[in-house]
């Protein structure tokens, strides 16, 4: 995603929706709290890569640990946690994710067609046509 949004940096949007798969990693819903609730505060990349990084250490504690290492208001990050706008725009997510037939990720779209080959040239292959057409 870094080298297409370097390539496309006027033309190329880069939007990330929240599809905690539960069933496999049991703090998948947690985390994407936490992220979502980071954004709140500027930090939702930060609290992504931190999250992703420590992808098997997601328990509650740990989340709280993070938030703190990346400069987070660690209590207002737990009162957004368990928002019921949280909760929402998850749900939301979610929900688009199963009515676009999303069933694990990464899954990636391009102007809301579902990327197969995930390489460079598969990004050219599929945005530069769009763009031919502007």
């Amino acid at each position: 995603m870094d080298e297409v949004l370097k390539g496309y940096p006027k033309d190329v949007n880069h939007v990330f929706k929240q599809l905690p798969l539960a069933q496999i990693h049991p703090q998948a819903l947690n985390a994407a709290k936490a992220a979502v609730a980071a954004q709140k505060q500027g930090k939702f990349w930060e609290m992504h890569e931190i999250l992703f990084k420590n992808s098997r250490k997601l328990e509650p504690e740990n989340v709280k640990k993070y938030a703190g290492e990346i400069g987070l208001d660690v209590a207002r990050l737990e009162r957004d946690m368990e928002s019921p706008e949280i909760a929402k725009q998850i749900d939301e997510d979610m929900a688009l994710a199963r009515s676009s037939g999303v069933r694990g990720t990464p899954t990636i779209f391009v102007n809301g067609k579902r990327l197969m080959n995930r390489s460079m040239d598969g990004f050219k292959a599929m945005i530069d046509p769009v763009l031919e057409k502007k």
